[in-house]
């Protein structure tokens, strides 16, 4: 079975905390229902890379209004 296929917002340095806090503040509206599947900090690359489950998601959302963050095209 193939494997799962996640869309992403990447951001130029480390970004964890931002995500942390970011994910922080919409679990308190919407629960597990955020729309995170993982983050990651790609050292060689210097940029944070989150996974998403749906581009619609409440964290999709939330990455779109800052500044920063990119979503790669298909």
């Amino acid at each position: 079975m193939p494997a799962a296929e996640y869309p992403v917002f990447i951001k130029r340095g480390d970004a964890r905390a931002e995500v942390d806090q970011l994910l922080a503040e919409l679990r308190t509206k919407y629960g597990e229902a955020t729309g995170f599947h993982k983050f990651l900090y790609v050292t060689r690359a210097e940029q944070t890379v989150v996974m998403i489950t749906d581009r619609s998601s409440p964290l999709a959302a939330a990455l779109r209004g800052r500044r920063g963050w990119s979503e790669p095209g298909e």
